[in-house]
Order: structure tokens, then sequence, then C-alpha cells
């Protein structure tokens, strides 16, 4: 098992629309002594990922209420203000992803349309630009059933597998394993949040020396279909 490390990226400025945050990166690794080596996995908040392709939305605007629904496929649940929504992208979270922290006064940030697309448009951009393979992750905050606490998803990958299957295997004893699988995107969202955090300005990470199989499969393959759910 190699030494795996995570890396916060310092000195990405406020992203604007139309930002390309995978040369603005580029730039700023190639200025700093963190380089770039091959198989880096970036993990890239969704934060800045909705600011660049136009996401944002004054709240003077549009009525907070109406662009809960119309980026809610369905309501799950509603306890006061709060609700559980589950999004046209199939993410089960609060206010269908809508955030309005780190962003203007009076505005909304929605999730990506498509964030499997925007870390398959940074990943061949970046490896365009560094000659060098590489993965990318999208993450995002959600809430979970039966814990406190909120943990970093990964709501968009390109480039690494985003489950490693024990299934068929054989543990330590000898026993076959007939249900195990991790979801490695998920688990490599969370570890880079520990250096992200929320309030310090960063929203890149890489990860780096983790052994991961490269995959044309995306973060959709952890979306439960609804009859395999027991909490529907």
């Amino acid at each position: 098992m190699n030494e795996v490390r995570i890396i916060p990226i310092q000195g990405i400025p406020e992203i604007k629309v139309d930002d390309n945050l995978a040369e603005i990166t580029f730039d700023v690794l190639s200025k700093s002594e963190i380089g770039i080596e091959k198989n880096d996995i970036f993990v890239v908040t969704q934060k800045i990922v909705s600011k660049s392709e136009g996401m944002e939305r004054d709240l003077l605007n549009y009525d907070f209420e109406e662009l809960l629904y119309s980026e809610s496929k369905k309501i799950i649940r509603k306890r006061g203000d709060l609700v559980i929504a589950k999004t046209h992208h199939g993410f089960i979270c609060a206010n269908a992803g809508i955030d309005k922290s780190n962003v203007r006064n009076n505005t909304a940030l929605l999730l990506p349309e498509d964030p499997n697309k925007s870390a398959y448009k940074f990943q061949k951009r970046f490896e365009s630009l560094a000659n060098l393979p590489i993965a990318v992750i999208i993450s995002d905050t959600f809430g979970r059933a039966w814990r406190k606490g909120q943990v970093n998803f990964a709501i968009g990958s390109s480039g690494i597998s985003p489950i490693d299957s024990y299934i068929g295997k054989l543990d330590s004893f000898e026993n076959e394993l007939n249900a195990t699988e991790i979801a490695v995107i998920d688990e490599l969202a969370s570890a880079a949040e520990l250096v992200m955090k929320k309030t310090i300005g960063i929203p890149i990470a890489i990860i780096r020396g983790f052994d991961y199989e490269d995959s044309k499969l995306n973060a959709n393959q952890l979306i439960r279909d609804d009859n395999e759910d027991f909490f529907l």
C-alpha cells in the first residue's frame, strides 16, 4: 500500500462565470512547489464549478421556494424550513443542493447541470496542458441518514472507477464476499475536505499516491434506483 497525500491548492482566485477551472488550476500549480504528477486526483468543490457555469441566481429576481421546486424531482420530507429533496441528478439532499453560503448577499448557487460532464471537461483540458493522466472528482457536502454531521460526497467524476467491488473475492479467513462495494470516490471526496474546509478559501485539493483504476464510468454509478432503496 502506497502512502497517500492530500494537498490543498492555495492561490485559486475568486471564480467568475466562464472561468476555465482547469487552466486556472494548471497556472497556479505551475507557479507553486506542489507540481503535477501522473495520476493525481483533483477534488474540486461544487461551488466553484457552479460559479464558473453561471449557476448563481439573484434572489431579488428569483423566489427561493420556486428555485427549490424547479431543482427538485421529488420532495422527500419537510420539517419547518428544511426540505429534503431528490434532485434531477438523483441526489437526495437538503434544499435540492441550493446553497447560500460563500456567495454574494441575496444570491443562491444551484448545483451544476451535469457534474460528470464538468469533471470530464476539467480532466481533458488539464491533461492537454500537463501532458499527464489525471482524475477529477466534483464534491459537495450532504447530510447522512441516521448520522449527525455533514460529509463530502462525489457528485461528479471522470477518469477514475467510482466503486471498488470485493464481491466474489475472499477475505483473510477465506470467506467469499457477497455484498462489499467501496464507494471510492466518496471516500476520496470526504478525505479531501479535511484540507479544504469551508472558511479558508481552498476549493481544490490533490490526492496523490492513491492507486486507482482508470474508468469511463462516473459518479452516476453510486446513485441507487428507487427499487433498491430501503429508505424511500
